[in-house]
């Protein structure tokens, strides 16, 4: 063989190898888990309770941990102040500390809590979606002008599909604040129709109270189909080239239960799961042959930590653990296209609920005994967990991550507090991730 011919074979060799680099390296699928209302306290109850330590949710196994300030520009207390935030006022950590709740304690992190606004979910969602901080209330709007977020941008880039999932309304705070833009989170009709007309998401897979909706979803492309029904053979036959939106309507959390200290829970028959939710979800998406983004948010953690309702909490948690956790196992299978070179998995909440604290350390399958009332009279009382709120608190949230390029989270976390991230962190990295093609 010729100098020539040599020349040209090893360089047609360095041109193939460097494309199969470039593959294995290309980012294809990115999920965003966000258990609504979960403080790391919520996250050591489930974990307690199902394995008798802390510490051993699936997330809690990736190999990046971090906790993450949620605070909104409400933290202030004043929305006639000027733009001039501080964000070490925002979470001031010498105060609330460099760790939430079970790791670390302080009176006067207590009282700093109790006395800061805390962020609801229009907010803290808002700022994961868009980068920018805002007023309560208010979703991907800042003054008298829409914010552009993260699927926006994705929307305009044409590379990837994006996917809303959620255990609570679709057009509810968390998942609006990445599929809208509204000066406030109530106007549920007005974010929802811009949901299924500008955004419009490749797969929804939400609850709806407004039945005018179904006829409006159909009207603008999507497919609708009902939970209750996805089971029925071909209900998705025919469907790969056309939106999906599939009406949440047999879900709820199970009942938490402890017979004999060992820890279950109890499903009502033909409701399904939230690992179903995913598992389905992901297979109608990879159909489609393309990239996606999806958000999916377990909302029941946030409700049942506003009514204090412990149990409630553990199911929530459970049910976002068993839906991170099927996915991981999926990702991890060789079964589909998916592997930890072209997907990223993101877990973490918005913000904490309920004040959450514990008197007493409780083990595997251990729930609280109940309150004993007599007419007026309490003749004993709960005395291992207790709520000191029903509202949210400023309190950090953990932040975990695992498979490709995770490792950048700890590109943002602070010089001084190395474990910590923003909200705003979350679009950063987000971007970065899924449009890395374009910045080279």
């Amino acid at each position: 063989m010729s100098c020539k011919k040599n020349f040209c074979f090893v360089l047609s060799c360095v041109f193939l190898f460097t494309a199969a680099v470039i593959e294995a390296g290309e980012i294809k699928y990115v999920f965003l888990f966000i258990g609504d209302g979960m403080s790391a306290a919520s996250e050591s109850a489930a974990s307690r309770f199902l394995y008798g330590q802390d510490e051993k949710l699936v997330w809690h196994s990736f190999p990046v941990k971090l906790f993450m300030t949620t605070w909104s520009l409400s933290s202030y207390g004043d929305k006639n102040k000027n733009d001039n935030f501080d964000a070490d006022k925002g979470y001031d950590v010498p105060i609330a500390g460099d760790k939430p709740y079970p790791y670390l304690f302080s009176q006067k992190a207590e009282k700093y809590f109790e006395k800061t606004e805390a962020a609801d979910s229009a907010a803290s969602g808002s700022a994961m979606s868009s980068g920018q901080k805002f007023f309560n209330g208010s979703i991907c709007w800042h003054k008298e002008s829409p914010v552009r977020n993260i699927v926006d941008i994705l929307k305009d880039n044409g590379v990837f599909n994006t996917a809303l999932l959620t255990t609570t309304l679709f057009y509810h705070a968390t998942p609006a604040s990445f599929f809208s833009h509204n000066k406030f989170r109530d106007n549920y009709k007005q974010i929802a129709e811009e949901i299924l007309t500008k955004m419009q998401p490749e797969l929804i897979f939400g609850c709806n109270d407004y039945y005018y909706l179904r006829t409006f979803a159909e009207e603008k492309g999507y497919y609708l189909a009902d939970s209750s029904e996805i089971k029925r053979p071909f209900v998705f036959d025919n469907v790969v080239n056309k939106k999906i939106f599939i009406n949440l309507d047999n879900y709820s959390v199970p009942q938490t239960t402890n017979d004999w200290n060992t820890p279950g829970f109890l499903y009502k028959e033909n409701n399904i799961k939230f690992r179903e939710m995913i598992l389905l979800s992901v297979r109608l998406l990879l159909e489609k042959k393309k990239n996606f983004f999806m958000i999916a948010e377990q909302s029941q953690i946030d409700s049942a930590n506003h009514d204090n309702d412990y149990l409630k909490m553990l199911a929530g948690v459970y049910e976002l653990n068993e839906g991170v956790k099927a996915l991981s196992d999926l990702v991890a299978s060789n079964k589909t296209d998916m592997n930890w070179n072209n997907t990223l998995l993101l877990v973490t909440a918005d913000h904490a609920t309920g004040f959450l604290r514990f008197d007493k350390a409780l083990g595997r399958g251990q729930l609280p005994e109940k309150n004993l009332i007599l007419g007026k009279y309490i003749l004993k009382r709960n005395d291992s967990v207790k709520y000191k709120s029903t509202g949210h608190t400023n309190e950090l949230v953990g932040c975990y991550a695992i498979g490709a390029k995770s490792d950048l989270l700890y590109n943002y976390s602070g010089k001084k507090y190395k474990n910590i991230i923003d909200n705003t962190d979350i679009f950063k990295i987000l971007k970065e991730v899924m449009l890395y093609k374009q910045k080279k």
